[in-house]
């Protein structure tokens, strides 16, 4: 868009952010894609999970057809794609210490600055878990003194306003978003309804010093319609009945952090984060197609947790050689705890705990070398122990011991069943090139190690050899960029994966033989008029069980995207976007022959336009515009249908303040 509207002038993508560190792209030793302001604004969506899915080798996982309860998946890791895919927040983790993984429905498109995706393993930067790949999102931090107002409403009877609310003097900034966003979505009994707020305060006294506030809270209430049968997905109306109509829950999560740094000049910056989160999730589940309300149980999910994460980067010359190093060190600290089937249900209720400490701690560097290459190297030493324990509220007498032994006393009291501890250390180190061959191509290459460590709500239900899993990455590529702004890459990985914990229908175990994963991804953008961008991505991968050479569950071999962006003129903009994720095997497909039905194949086409009028930009999209049936997730004749043809109408306007910095 035009730099005079109420568009962010668009930002260049040669830099990433990690834990707040300027990162140079180019020379990133792993396939990277940066998703700025103006591109989540110019995205034909108004959803997260959505316009993170478009990304090469980035698949979307749904059970509701909005953000609850929705995901993504990295490279392939299918089914616990949310303990092997790492989402961060400005640098800190949005995963749950459970099997629940990141909760994006926390998060709204109008708080959000950038997006940097970063594939494969990441265990020296990020620690546990960052596998398949990492997303920091980075939230908008005020740049100038401004209000900016945005409402829409859709298909679903679908709702979302947004205040977002920024001020710039001198020393201090402070930004404020307030969201509130109701559906009643696609199917029968798969409403939300969520109110989020979060806020940011930072002083900057002087050059060298910076300290900043968070806090973000979040509250919704949602329903669970549950799976639709195979037979049913291709009825127009059965599949969008809920099987359980009388499912639901409500989320309460709270989080706020502290953070400071502190630039020493010739010795190095140091960063310190301190964070804070809770949250708590009763919901109810009921039999699957239940004809009534009788049957409806009650649960409650609960977590929380305290984080340090401590930094220090410097720079150093040795002779001609430059170098950067950093080191740091990262504690997670809390409890998780599950409550199964209401709180005094004799034989039936359950109390589920686990307390855990996460430590760990690494280095790594970048050496800047003589004729235009960099390496890179890096090692993260870790350690986790758990306490866990498992309490039933148990229906316990006492008996006579005279013959016919009859009760004397009975009484309903909570008993512990089992108890275990766990300590487990895993070890992460990476190595990497790459070669500024022309000043427009990059080649890059590396090789890391990485790791991920079995969750308390994994241990509840566990192998009792349960351990932690192991991951060998390569990846190697090239990058194009132009003065004029086009880019493109083309990027390969072999990933193995040992002692992958995956869950056989009982319990949660490691697989006695390695997985595999192994693709291609090109990227691109090209601007062959002023007024008009393409852009487009196209994936392939080959993931499988090394032993059978069975696929692996709900992981596309083929994906692809292509997207339009026209400016008409000075106030009139399109945006299109063309989808198409390949067929993928049944998530109980865990050993051959192949039984179950597979996900289908789709294309999704998606469409926005934009207009500027008086201040204010009106804008008008339309999801899956050929009406396309597709599903995200099943699991034998289980099928969770994603929503039809649905249309949204927003207006964004935009309060500026005399004075704001251009």
């Amino acid at each position: 868009m035009r730099a005079d509207g109420i568009r962010d002038t668009e930002q260049a993508l040669d830099e990433i952010t990690v834990y707040g560190s300027a990162v140079n792209a180019p020379k990133e030793t792993r396939s990277v894609t940066v998703i700025d302001r103006q591109a989540i604004l110019n995205a034909p969506t108004n959803s997260l999970i959505d316009l993170l899915s478009r990304e090469a080798n980035v698949t979307l996982r749904s059970f509701t057809g909005h953000d609850k309860f929705g995901g993504i998946d990295i490279r392939g890791m299918g089914d616990t794609f949310s303990s092997n895919v790492l989402i961060l927040v400005d640098g800190m983790r949005l995963n749950a210490p459970d099997l629940s993984g990141a909760d994006l429905s926390t998060l709204s498109l109008g708080q959000i600055e950038r997006i940097e995706i970063v594939r494969g393993n990441g265990g020296v930067q990020y620690g546990d878990g960052a596998v398949g790949g990492v997303v920091n999102i980075v939230t908008r931090k005020a740049k100038q003194t401004r209000a900016e107002l945005y409402s829409s409403y859709g298909s679903f009877d679908t709702w979302d306003t947004r205040v977002n609310a920024g001020a710039q003097m001198q020393t201090v900034q402070a930004t404020l978003n307030a969201a509130h966003y109701q559906t009643a979505g696609y199917r029968d009994n798969t409403f939300l309804d969520k109110n989020q707020l979060s806020s940011h305060l930072g002083w900057r006294p002087n050059d060298n010093v910076s300290l900043g506030a968070d806090f973000r809270i979040h509250d919704d209430e949602y329903g669970l319609a549950g799976p639709v049968d195979a037979g049913a997905i291709d009825h127009a109306k059965l599949r969008r009945q809920a099987s359980t109509p009388f499912g639901g829950g409500e989320t309460h999560d709270y989080a706020g952090g502290l953070s400071g740094s502190v630039n020493w000049g010739r010795l190095g910056e140091t960063q310190v984060n301190l964070a804070y989160r809770y949250r708590d999730n009763p919901y109810e589940t009921a039999n699957y197609w239940s004809p009534d309300q009788a049957s409806v149980l009650p649960w409650n999910n609960t977590f929380k947790h305290g984080e340090v994460d401590v930094r220090h980067q410097f720079h150093a010359d040795f002779g001609k050689i430059a170098q950067d190093w950093k080191l740091g060190y990262y504690r997670r600290e809390g409890t998780a705890l599950r409550r199964e089937i209401g709180h005094y249900v004799p034989d039936q209720s359950a109390l589920k705990q686990a307390e855990f400490n996460n430590q760990s701690g690494f280095l790594q560097t970048s050496w800047y070398l003589p004729g235009n290459w960099t390496a890179s190297a890096g090692y993260r030493r870790d350690t986790l122990s758990l306490q866990r324990h498992a309490d039933q509220y148990q229906h316990r007498c006492t008996y006579s011991p005279v013959f016919p032994f009859p009760p004397i006393s009975c009484a309903d009291q909570w008993t512990t069943v089992s108890r275990a501890n766990q300590d487990w250390r895993s070890d992460a180190a990476d190595a990497g090139l790459s070669w500024d061959i022309t000043g427009e191509w990059t080649w890059y290459g590396s090789y890391g190690l990485g790791y991920r460590n079995p969750n308390p709500e994994e241990l509840v239900l566990a192998a009792d050899d349960l351990r932690p899993q192991r991951s060998k990455n390569w990846e190697s590529g090239l990058r194009w960029h132009s003065a004029q702004g086009d880019q493109a890459s083309l990027g390969w990985f072999r990933m193995v994966n040992q002692a992958e914990i995956y869950y056989d229908n009982a319990v949660n175990r490691n697989y006695a033989r390695d997985t595999l994963r192994r693709g291609v991804e090109l990227q691109g953008r090209y601007h062959p008029a002023d007024a008009l961008t393409l852009s487009g991505n196209f994936s392939y991968i080959d993931a499988r069980f090394e032993d059978s050479g069975l696929r692996m569950p709900l992981v596309p071999e083929l994906k692809g995207q292509v997207g339009l962006l026209w400016h008409a003129d000075d106030r009139l903009s399109l945006s299109l976007s063309a989808e198409y994720v390949g067929r993928r095997n049944n998530g109980a497909t865990l050993t051959p022959p192949d039984q179950y039905p597979r996900l289908r194949a789709y294309q999704k086409v998606d469409i926005k336009a934009f207009y500027q009028l008086a201040g204010a930009e009106i804008s008008a999209g339309i999801n899956n515009l050929f009406n396309a049936f597709y599903e995200t997730s099943a699991y034998g004749g289980a099928f969770y249908p994603m929503p039809e043809r649905q249309f949204y109408l927003g207006v964004t306007y935009a309060f500026s303040t005399s004075g704001d910095k251009p």
